[in-house]
């Protein structure tokens, strides 16, 4: 059977809808790459798309074997892709409307308990950098539940005892954290290593508050390696993700404060629904920890 190619007019109907998704729906890049190669995957010139296309290709990924997972996210772009068109006129009917995936199981955020985090806190800061760095980064995320993301973009004035984190989330939203004493000491231990680094590089001037080897901003990447490497060589028993950490705060916090709503204000949630998968959670095991709130903070 001989396969149809995509129309330059298909092209410039895809392009349009990634400047949509960037522009005024505020996805990030990441997010718009995703959608962009989903969309790729329909070779059909747009006008010609069917649900049975759609199935056939969503059978031969299933097939080689993609995750109901990413099949549930392929199906998504789909649908926002041709609900905009519908939207804007392009085609008279939608092809994904009864399109179905596999059904995902409900999985809960993994979270650290709060008896091996405060151990692991409780380390001096390694002579090393780039542990040294690893461990502040760990105390930031857990203290304000900041995304990777979000925390790499932090500059080196909140090392000057700001009392209070500004960042911009995720649809471009801004929001504010604050900064308990925990982190403060940990920022002030922070100076002297940091410039101590950057000197020795001759980059004094970087501006970044997290840094690379060679003195330049550090990478998300990078900074899951240092993470996970730092708490593994602290013995911490369990592979940790930066996002880990955004869980265990959104965790914890909502155990000793039982506000859902200052929990989903924190962590920037634009729905209360994402902050609700944190009630699921078994908390009987921190109850001997906590003492009416956040135990970071006292």
């Amino acid at each position: 059977m001989r396969r149809t190619e995509q129309t330059p007019e298909s092209a410039i109907l895809i392009q349009r809808y990634l400047d949509f998704l960037r522009l005024e729906r505020r996805y990030s890049d990441n997010s718009v790459k995703a959608a962009h190669r989903d969309l790729l995957l329909i070779r059909s010139p747009h006008d010609q798309v069917t649900a049975s296309v759609l199935k056939s290709i969503l059978a031969q990924r299933h097939a080689n074997g993609a995750a109901p997972a990413s099949l549930a996210r392929i199906a998504s772009s789909w649908r926002g892709f041709f609900k905009y068109l519908l939207n804007n006129g392009a085609i008279e009917a939608d092809p994904t409307l009864g399109l179905k995936t596999p059904k995902l199981p409900r999985s809960l955020p993994k979270a650290v308990g709060v008896d091996p985090l405060a151990a692991l806190l409780a380390i001096p800061l390694p002579q090393r950098f780039r542990f040294a760095q690893a461990h502040v980064l760990i105390e930031l995320l857990y203290c304000t539940g900041l995304r990777i993301s979000e925390a790499l973009t932090l500059r080196v004035d909140v090392l000057n005892g700001a009392a209070e984190l500004r960042v911009i989330g995720k649809g471009s939203k801004t929001r504010i954290v604050p900064v308990v004493d925990a982190l403060q000491t940990r920022f002030k231990e922070f100076v002297e290593p940091r410039q101590r680094h950057l000197v020795k590089l001759g980059r004094l001037q970087e501006t970044s508050l997290f840094v690379s080897a060679k003195g330049q901003a550090l990478t998300v990447r990078q900074a899951q390696r240092d993470v996970a490497d730092h708490a593994a060589n602290c013995g911490l028993g369990q592979h940790l993700h930066p996002h880990m950490l955004r869980h265990s705060f959104g965790s914890h916090l909502l155990q000793g404060t039982q506000n859902l709503r200052a929990v989903q204000e924190l962590l920037g949630h634009e729905s209360i629904a994402s902050t609700q998968v944190y009630t699921a959670l078994d908390f009987d095991h921190l109850s001997s920890v906590y003492d009416n709130a956040f135990p970071r903070a006292k």
